[in-house]
């Protein structure tokens, strides 16, 4: 059984195993971006595990997605020995007032892709960062049919050492600093840590 921690985070942290929601404050984020911004003060709630132990994460994503960047999602948090952090996270994120599958990872610096959701109508989706076990870890949109589309590979886990340890779980961010805060609903939590 995972045990759960939180950071940036000043609640107490919701059981995850029934449905549940993140508040975040207005004005945080996670993101690094040439030539010297370096944000990650959005909040987080996460299970230790290991690169080698990592199988899969799955949850579903909704909320009232209203402000620029507005996001929340599957996070995971790479602290590598030699001190520095990666990370990934892959979820909805709010642009041209429209929620789109979001993924950023970070690896000196970050890259963003978008793809719209599968029904657009809607303002969830359902998100699998999954470690395919030949070196790339895998994020897929997974359609109400329950098939899953493959959203972007991540080629670098690969040179991860085995025991590389990773912070895995749901997270939300809000950059904006209008409005109030962001409460993102999470549900359906399947965490697979062999």
């Amino acid at each position: 059984m995972a045990t759960w921690q939180s950071m940036n985070y000043d609640q107490p942290i919701p059981d995850v195993s029934k449905d549940f929601t993140i508040t975040c404050p207005k004005g945080t984020d996670i993101y690094d971006k040439p030539p010297n911004t370096h944000r990650f003060d959005a909040p987080v709630i996460y299970t230790s595990t290991t690169a080698s132990k990592f199988k899969s994460a799955t949850i579903t994503i909704s909320a009232d997605w209203t402000f620029k960047y507005d996001q929340g999602g599957i996070c995971l948090i790479l602290n590598l020995k030699n001190g520095t952090r990666r990370w990934i996270k892959a979820g909805i994120e709010f642009l041209e007032d429209t929620p789109l599958i979001s993924v950023v990872t970070k690896d000196r610096w970050a890259d963003w892709s978008l793809r719209p959701l599968p029904d657009p109508k809607l303002r969830s989706a359902r998100i699998q960062v999954k470690n395919a076990g030949d070196g790339n870890l895998w994020v897929y949109v997974v359609g109400a049919d329950g098939k899953k589309h493959p959203v972007r590979e991540v080629t670098w886990w690969g040179e991860l050492d085995a025991d590389t340890e990773v912070l895995v779980g749901p997270a939300a961010a809000k950059p904006s600093t209008e409005g109030g805060d962001l409460v993102v609903s999470f549900k359906d939590l399947e965490l697979d840590v062999a």
